[in-house]
């Protein structure tokens, strides 16, 4: 069923100079709103039947008003997706600021998380070449966004299952591919000795991931591998969290997960990623122990793939 926000209609999108910036502007709907007000007739705008503002689009390129024009539809499309996952949760988040959508070919990542914990929350940066192609992780910034978190960990992984789960479009680091097939697929080629006879214990690489604190990135050594900011190195990374995530959500319930995700809030300007402890009083297991079963799940999900 289509959300309240992917019934709004939309006119024609130009985006008007301002500075260097095009500016567009992004609205999206309110709680109630009257299906017969008309649409705005300013085309540089973007708003539902409510006309509620939640902030706007700058693209500092030049870059084709149809493509400016299906970037904030899907923006908009994927902010109502993850307001209704979230509703259907009774996930609320805390009140969100306006939200400034900066679309640059400066960029060569995107970045949500690292604004939100230096006191920018709702500050957005995609890349334009990936705005172009349709690509740009657009739930993946909007979970840091809503649902930022003082663990590295888990806020990556939350925000790679939501986009592979609800995202309206392909995006880093999968692009559509199972999460659960890359790590398997990542393990055996990386580290071999790891796939033989199943894999071996990946608790201390994941013990070292939890163990990493909002703003700083993901980094990892693997046996003689080492994962650090490089797009390879985060590709992979950022493939783990999520199919950890996935794995804890989906077979051990979100309700468990969410506590668990709650114990690391995002504080800005400070570092906190958690106990270890806590992995045991929320599911009753060391992570290293629902690392195994991790691995095991992803063992038997590579041989079912194989058959």
């Amino acid at each position: 069923m289509r959300s309240r926000f992917e019934k709004a209609q939309m006119g024609d999108t130009s985006a008007a100079a301002h500075a260097r910036a095009e500016v567009m502007s992004l609205s999206l709907a309110a709680a109630t709103c009257s299906p017969g007000t008309a649409a705005p007739s300013d085309n540089s705008t973007i708003e539902d039947w409510c006309g509620a503002q939640r902030g706007k689009i700058e693209f500092e390129d030049s870059i084709d008003a149809i493509k400016r024009h299906e970037f904030a539809a899907d923006f908009r499309g994927d902010l109502a997706r993850l307001e209704d996952w979230a509703a259907s949760w009774q996930w609320t988040a805390p009140p969100i600021p306006k939200l400034r959508v900066l679309v640059s070919s400066r960029f060569k990542i995107s970045r949500s998380l690292v604004p939100a914990w230096s006191d920018q929350r709702g500050y957005m940066e995609f890349p334009a070449w990936r705005v172009v192609a349709g690509k740009a992780a657009i739930t993946h910034e909007l979970v840091h966004v809503y649902f930022p978190n003082g663990n590295r960990l888990l806020a990556e992984g939350l925000a790679v299952y939501l986009q592979a789960q609800i995202g309206g479009n392909p995006a880093f680091p999968n692009f559509s591919r199972s999460l659960h097939d890359l790590v398997g697929k990542l393990l055996q080629d990386i580290v071999p000795e790891l796939s033989q006879g199943g894999l071996a214990s990946l608790a201390p690489y994941l013990a070292d991931l939890d163990a990493i604190e909002t703003p700083s990135p993901l980094t990892l050594r693997m046996a003689n591998d080492y994962f650090g900011e490089e797009p390879r190195g985060q590709a992979h990374l950022y493939s783990i969290a999520g199919s950890f995530v996935q794995f804890l959500i989906e077979l051990r319930g979100l309700e468990a997960f969410r506590t668990l995700y709650e114990q690391t809030p995002l504080i800005t300007l400070q570092q906190y990623c958690g106990s270890p402890t806590r992995w045991v009083a929320v599911y009753g297991l060391s992570l290293g122990e629902l690392a195994r079963d991790w691995e095991l799940f992803i063992a038997r999900h590579k041989r079912l793939k194989e058959d």
